[in-house]
């Protein structure tokens, strides 16, 4: 699913370009159709890369739509009074949309095989963790011989509201892949859960509704918790994540001193289950929120302004009333500062531009 919608997006500016250059609807979609064919081909001889007739249509459909936004771009950036309410009202059920979507993808999902098990790093692209695990605990459950698929008592447990996965190590130092901790993936190597490091940093997932639908799975980091060399006389180390009350925690304590940090689960995540390469939720996730969110709010602004105050007052409830009550209804966390931030900084972009805009005829 996710390769399916990067592909999409990755040919729209190519068929946009092709049309705009005067080119037909007809020679521009042969075009594009004509460059992934030839990439895919392409990819027969190149390791590591696979030919699929999925992408050859993924991409083929971005070009097509592409070629239609070349085509009403006068319409959408200067449309009618009339043909701007349509466009508001269109954008913020498409908010709408994309918020429920993400807070119901935001919950833990168990898969329906029978039986978990931990697999061989080497098998899931993993790296063997360079210290010693003492012991580790999942749901107050010891990993992995308890761990059960067919067990009732471990599936609640496991999709509790409150879930935390930790173990004690000794030794443990910086690796370039992931290196896992503790964690449990069923025969089908379907993560469950994942404690692990990567790059020095500690990292936790578990398992949501995101992996159903192909997408990325939410994980959070804590930086700098593995030194780069092994110091001569290891310490004991305690490391924790879970998710609390629907919000990601992670920490680790060494020495007396504690670590930790949070990542609210909310309906504001959703650009992170579009990411094409593995991200874990750090210090910046707030601030990548705002743009997300202030930029799917910008256009509803936009036409709203373009189409009159009343409108743009009733689309701006509108918008604030879901980011308000979305969250609630699906059960994730609370709407927090910074997506109300992000709502009245693309409110305010929106309705900036759209009062500059009004002032200004389509190009001929």
């Amino acid at each position: 699913m996710l390769d399916a919608i990067l592909n999409v997006f990755l040919f729209i500016p190519f068929g946009m370009g092709l049309r705009l250059a005067g080119i037909s609807r007809r020679r521009a979609f042969a075009i594009g159709l004509v460059t992934t064919i030839t990439v895919e081909l392409l990819q027969i001889g190149i390791p590591g890369r696979d030919t699929s007739l999925g992408d050859i249509f993924t991409n083929s459909f971005g070009g097509f739509i592409g070629i239609l936004c070349a085509d009403i771009w006068r319409i959408v950036v200067f449309p009618s009074r009339r043909a701007a309410t349509r466009f508001a009202w269109g954008w913020t059920t498409l908010w709408v949309l994309v918020l429920g979507s993400s807070a119901w993808l935001a919950h833990i999902s168990l898969p329906t095989t029978t039986a978990w098990g931990t697999w061989s790093p080497e098998l899931l692209h993993h790296d063997y963790f360079a210290g010693k695990v003492l012991s580790a605990m999942a749901g107050g459950l010891p990993t992995p011989y308890a761990i059960s698929g067919v067990s009732a008592d471990v599936r609640r447990r496991l999709s509790s509201d409150s879930v935390v996965v930790e173990a004690t190590i000794v030794g443990g130092i910086r690796s370039s892949p992931v290196a896992a901790i503790a964690t449990v993936y069923d025969y089908e190597r379907s993560q469950i859960f994942m404690l692990g490091e990567r790059e020095g940093n500690l990292i936790f997932s578990i398992r949501m509704r995101t992996a159903d639908a192909r997408v990325a799975t939410p994980s959070i980091r804590l930086d700098s918790v593995f030194p780069s060399h092994r110091p001569a006389k290891p310490d004991t180390m305690f490391v924790a994540g879970g998710l609390i009350h629907q919000r990601l925690w992670i920490s680790a304590r060494q020495d007396g001193v504690a670590r930790e940090r949070t990542q609210p689960v909310g309906a504001g995540l959703g650009w992170s289950y579009l990411l094409p390469f593995d991200y874990e939720y750090g210090t910046e996730a707030k601030w990548l929120t705002v743009l997300w969110l202030a930029g799917l709010s910008a256009p509803a602004a936009y036409w709203a302004t373009r189409a009159g105050p009343k409108i743009l007052l009733a689309v701006g409830a509108a918008l604030a009333a879901s980011l308000l009550l979305i969250p609630v209804a699906t059960g994730v966390h609370g709407t927090v500062w910074w997506e109300w931030l992000a709502l009245a900084l693309g409110a305010c972009i929106g309705v900036l531009i759209g009062r500059d805009g009004s002032r200004a005829s389509p190009p001929r």
